[in-house]
């Protein structure tokens, strides 16, 4: 398990001083690979599906906006 800083993004194994970022001093440091990150796993081919498709709207609306 590592540990990740919300504010700094810092990665590494080991925590600071107090629960403290080592890298910035920060009090918000998370556990990557905890149960919140398994839970929105699943959610990563919706979100993939959602961004291609938002892509090809797009697309269609500048096509249609640049070939009247």
């Amino acid at each position: 398990m590592s540990i990740y800083c919300a504010d700094c993004s810092y990665r590494g194994k080991k925590s600071g001083q107090g629960g403290r970022c080592p890298a910035c001093g920060s009090p918000t440091l998370r556990r990557e690979g905890s149960d919140a990150d398994t839970a929105s796993a699943g959610n990563g081919k919706w979100r993939l599906l959602l961004l291609g498709l938002l892509w090809a709207l797009l697309t269609v609306l500048i096509a249609q906006k640049l070939w009247p």
